[in-house]
């Protein structure tokens, strides 16, 4: 049986201060999901399984962290993508911070692995405009990525108005609790996801709370360059054994 993890609020809060400006809270043990520490089980080997379409991965208009206009689209199909949305005063540890830490950890895990760092694109939307400008946004980028050099992208968006339509072609619920809320911070009841997009921008895998784990993620990411690879030399050995037109 898997071992449950436990940290003292105290602890716990720390960390979310430093991952996503989290409020302390009252003393408490709290269970910590698995991406918070070793995997507890063999991940399959990459190569060893395929990761097929999902469906088509989505663009929508967004803002950078210097508060220009980007396409989402434009982010995708350059390299594979890893995204997620949060918000960043998010005080579920197991919720937005889980996956900021994950995606932290991945980056951390590129700077030893720099043919693949090229390969791969992260990217972290906010679906809380009101708070998480684009000021906010780059200041939360810089604590995150420390000292790693990963294409890590910080989007957030003008209004909930603009990031909805972004947020439904993802099938990303998100329902602000207006009771929890205050002048200082929104409260989300959300579920967590984070997506797995391919190079022809399809997504390939979604991870909930419970498989969303940096060593997972990387041998996915290792696992779609072996069958982009694949792929390549079937076409290569296709197109080498057509027939030569002759004038």
């Amino acid at each position: 049986m898997p071992k449950r993890r436990f940290l003292t609020a105290p602890v716990l809060f720390s960390a979310l201060l430093l991952a996503q400006g989290a409020i302390a809270a009252k003393p408490a043990e709290v269970y910590l999901a698995p991406g918070w520490g070793n995997l507890e089980f063999a991940a399959p080997e990459p190569g060893t399984y395929e990761l097929p379409v999902v469906r088509p991965a989505a663009g929508g208009k967004l803002l950078d962290t210097k508060g220009d206009v980007v396409e989402l689209d434009d982010l995708l199909g350059e390299k594979i993508t890893i995204l997620s949305f949060i918000y960043r005063t998010c005080d579920d540890v197991n919720g937005c911070p889980l996956s900021s830490m994950v995606l932290h950890r991945v980056a951390s895990k590129l700077r030893k692995q720099p043919d693949l760092e090229d390969q791969l694109r992260l990217i972290t939307i906010s679906f809380d405009p009101e708070f998480d400008t684009p000021e906010v946004m780059h200041q939360f980028g810089e604590e995150l990525r420390s000292a790693s050099d990963a294409d890590w992208r910080f989007l957030t968006s003008k209004s909930a108005a603009q990031i909805k339509p972004v947020l439904d072609a993802y099938q990303q619920s998100v329902v602000i609790d207006r009771g929890a809320s205050d002048e200082s911070r929104n409260k989300f009841s959300h579920i967590l996801r984070v997506y797995l997009i391919d190079r022809s921008q399809q997504i390939r895998n979604i991870y909930s709370v419970s498989f969303l784990h940096p060593d997972i993620l990387m041998n996915d990411v290792l696992t779609l360059l072996q069958q982009e690879q694949l792929s390549d030399k079937r076409q290569a050995a296709v197109s080498s054994n057509k027939p030569s037109i002759e004038d």
